[in-house]
C-alpha cells in the first residue's frame, strides 16, 4: 500500500477505533465509542452540528458528492471509483497525471462524530490540527501527520453530530500545491458539502 493511501486509512483507523496514536496492531472498533454524541457539559471546544443532513443519497452514490462541474474548476477530467469498506461508502480521483494530486473521500456511516476526533487530537494523535467553524455550513477540522502539512491533507466534517465526511489529499512532489495543500483540500470539502446540502 502506498504512503499517500496508509495515512487516511490509519487516520480513520484510529478514529474509528478511539485508541491513542501509541496503540497498533489489531483493535475492535467499540460500538459505544463509535457512536457516543458528546452530552450537555461535554467538551465545549467540540462544535455542534445545527442542522443534521440526510445523506443517504450520497451513501449510496458516493463519487457523486463532486459534480461534473466542480470537478472541472479543480481541473480534473478522470472517471472517479467507488471505494466501499466497512468503515462507510468512498470515492477515489487519482488526479496524479491531470493535475498531481489525488482526493479520497468517505462518509464515515459506522458512527463517527467529531467529539472522537477532538478526544484524539487531546491524546496527540496528530501533528497538525486546525478547527474551521464553516465548510458550506457545517464544523470541520483539518488534520495531518505533518506540521506544516506537506503531501497529505486531511479535513474530517461534521454532517451530524454521529456522521463525519472524510476526504484526504495526496499530492506529487512536483505539484504547484505540495508547499500546502490543505487550502486546496479545503476548497473541495466545500464544495463537496454544498452538493450533499443541495440534494439532501
Amino acid at each position: 500500500m502506498k504512503r499517500r493511501e496508509l495515512t487516511m486509512v490509519l487516520s480513520v483507523a484510529v478514529l474509528l477505533t478511539g485508541c491513542s496514536s501509541g496503540v497498533t496492531g489489531h483493535a475492535t472498533p467499540s460500538t459505544s465509542t463509535l457512536t457516543s454524541v458528546p452530552a450537555p457539559g461535554g467538551d465545549p471546544d467540540v462544535p455542534k452540528v445545527v442542522q443534521p443532513l440526510d445523506t443517504a443519497r450520497y451513501e449510496q452514490d458516493p463519487c457523486a458528492a463532486l459534480t461534473k462541474d466542480q470537478l472541472a474548476q479543480l481541473r480534473i477530467t478522470i472517471s472517479p471509483e467507488p471505494d466501499p469498506s466497512n468503515l462507510g461508502p468512498g470515492c477515489d480521483w487519482n488526479a496524479f497525471d491531470e493535475v498531481g494530486f489525488r482526493l479520497d473521500s468517505k462518509l464515515l456511516t459506522s458512527g463517527s462524530n467529531l467529539a472522537n476526533i477532538y478526544k484524539l487530537q487531546k491524546q496527540g494523535e496528530w501533528s497538525y490540527f486546525k478547527a474551521i467553524a464553516d465548510v458550506s455550513g457545517y464544523p470541520g477540522v483539518l488534520v495531518d501527520d505533518d506540521n506544516p502539512p506537506k503531501n497529505t491533507c486531511q479535513l474530517m466534517v461534521g454532517l451530524r453530530d454521529d456522521l463525519v465526511y472524510s476526504v484526504q489529499i495526496s499530492v506529487s512532489p512536483d505539484s504547484q500545491i505540495n508547499g500546502d495543500p490543505c487550502p486546496t483540500l479545503q476548497k473541495v470539502g466545500e464544495m463537496a458539502v454544498s452538493t450533499m446540502k443541495a440534494g439532501a
